[in-house]
């Protein structure tokens, strides 16, 4: 078990959350494969969760309606009541509550718990506490979880994966290594497409392959998201949970859906250079500027990937903003990229405008201020009024 001296992370992962939230309110359907799905005449006309039986007949989230019904003729399928989702959402997240206030959502049907100081208050090991709360879940709401307990937020995710439904895997320092050695690199959350082909085309194939890679070796061929690489599957990936509360006073992001799915870089470029511009004018409302960045990317096929990095300085100008995300997007998705659906950029250790910094050369004065007055522009004629130039040659 996680010891004494290191920390204990739960990942709670709600099974098959839409789906089976609409088999509770509706238990005629418990035996038959379900699907939740949008409307068939519009873009949402698509799987976006499925139960247990459904996926015997290889039904998948992303998939067109009419392709899965083809696997599945009697597939179940019913639109999408997202305030019950909220609603059973946040039952879960009461129960999380009294046990730690250190919790970071993931979507709306996954946690992060944070319990190390939760174990000698319930006098009980990280293991005993995880059961305690899938078995209250399941007593009170009638749902089921599976839940990873470990020293690491990754490894934590990794092991919430490995059973379901109703699944508890532990990974302590213990079986850390073993564990490593029976996952695929593609089985971590940070690891998309692209980076999952580009390891495997180096002989990097589990997750065992990949820790034994010296840290340098990951940053020269995967930059920035190399060290991350490297801290997740370690375990060493010990920043503090960003709490709800956290994000209303430390953290500035802006997130949407494009119209259609994004297949060139170009237009990856164009839509992280509008919500560079979005966040940007957001940070100088509350004279924030950041120094850490974080990207998420929603494929076509609902699958996801994200990373961050922080920087040695602080920014708050739109071109610093796209230049970081768009980098870190390279280093996830790569230049032959899966098509994308969603895109968020959100920014954190946030400091406010007056606060004292040591002048350094890599604080871009002359952008900060040139962003601030067509912000005072923008107030006062309009968001469409004036912009700078979008310069991607040098990207």
């Amino acid at each position: 078990m996680c010891s004494e001296k290191s920390r204990a992370i739960l990942h709670v992962d709600m099974n098959n959350f839409y789906a089976s939230t609409e088999c509770l309110l509706n238990p005629s359907l418990k035996n038959y494969a379900v699907a939740v799905a949008g409307d068939p005449n519009k873009r949402t006309g698509v799987i976006l969760a499925k139960n247990y039986l459904a996926k015997i007949y290889g039904v998948k989230t992303g998939e067109a309606i009419w392709e899965a019904k083809q696997k599945c003729p009697s597939l179940i399928t019913v639109a999408p009541n997202f305030d019950k989702y909220l609603e059973f959402s946040k039952r879960a997240h009461d129960i999380y509550y009294q046990y730690t206030d250190l919790i970071e959502p993931f979507g709306i049907d996954e946690c992060w718990l944070d319990v190390t100081d939760s174990l000698r208050l319930f006098n009980c090991s990280a293991y005993e506490l995880a059961k305690r709360i899938q078995k209250q879940i399941l007593d009170e709401i009638g749902l089921t979880v599976s839940i990873g307990v470990s020293f690491g937020k990754t490894l934590a995710k990794l092991g919430s994966d490995m059973k379901k439904p109703l699944g508890l895997t532990v990974i302590d320092k213990n079986n850390h290594i073993e564990i490593l050695k029976k996952l695929k690199v593609d089985d971590m959350i940070m690891i998309g497409k692209h980076t999952a082909k580009k390891l495997r085309n180096m002989n990097i194939n589990s997750l065992y392959d990949l820790y034994l890679q010296p840290i340098e070796f990951l940053k020269k061929h995967f930059g920035i998201i190399g060290l991350y690489l490297h801290n997740a599957v370690s375990g060493t990936d010990d920043d503090h949970l960003i709490t709800p509360k956290d994000e209303d006073t430390k953290s500035v992001g802006n997130g949407a859906t494009a119209v259609h799915d994004m297949t060139t870089l170009d237009e990856i470029k164009s839509f992280l250079h509008d919500l560079a511009i979005k966040v940007s004018r957001r940070l100088r409302a509350h004279s924030f500027r950041a120094k850490t960045i974080h990207l998420s990317i929603k494929y076509a096929d609902f699958t996801y990937s994200s990373a961050q990095h922080t920087h040695n300085h602080f920014f708050s100008n739109e071109q610093d903003i796209f230049k970081f995300a768009y980098e870190i997007f390279l280093s996830l998705a790569g230049e032959k990229f899966a098509p994308v659906r969603a895109l968020r950029i959100c920014t954190c250790n946030l400091k406010t405008g007056n606060e004292e910094e040591q002048v350094n050369l890599f604080t871009n004065t002359k952008n900060e201020q040139l962003c601030l007055a067509i912000d005072k522009i923008k107030d006062k004629f309009g968001e469409n009024c004036i912009s700078l130039a979008k310069d991607y040659k040098s990207f």
